[in-house]
């Protein structure tokens, strides 16, 4: 008999936990949802800026970069042509601010085709990637 009633004890506190820790899950993630805002940046090129074919020894594309992030934000911005560093850039932007860069690069007579540009942007919180493919034109 005595049995029953301890199981009877144990499914009440459990209960009584169960809904303690529901309510301080829900407060929570109210907590974050209403007061915490999502940041990030957005790193892109423009793909009306470039031609995946070369006809002579220079390309030239425009990258840009969109702050979404609170108060000021340091970037570093690198330039890469096959995984070689070729550029690389320091900027400030605030909330909302954007940047956008006219990049020229001089293609050396060593580039193996079909190559990879890739803009590499480093912030405080992240780091974001972007690339194109360069074919040789015959």
């Amino acid at each position: 008999m005595n049995d029953g009633c301890e199981r009877n004890e144990f499914y009440s506190v459990f209960k009584t936990a169960a809904i303690i820790a529901i309510i301080i899950a829900i407060i929570i993630t109210g907590y974050l949802f209403i007061f915490t805002k999502e940041q990030y940046s957005s790193l892109y090129i423009i793909p009306e800026s470039y031609q995946n074919q070369t006809f002579d020894d220079r390309i030239s594309f425009t990258y840009g970069v969109i702050c979404s992030e609170e108060g000021g934000t340091d970037y570093d911005s690198q330039i890469f042509l096959n995984n070689e560093l070729v550029h690389t850039e320091q900027f400030r932007l605030n909330y909302n601010e954007y940047y956008e860069k006219n990049e020229e690069l001089l293609l050396t007579e060593n580039v193996t085709y079909p190559a990879k540009v890739q803009v590499i942007l480093n912030s405080e919180i992240n780091t974001e990637e972007v690339h194109f493919w360069l074919e040789k034109e015959n």
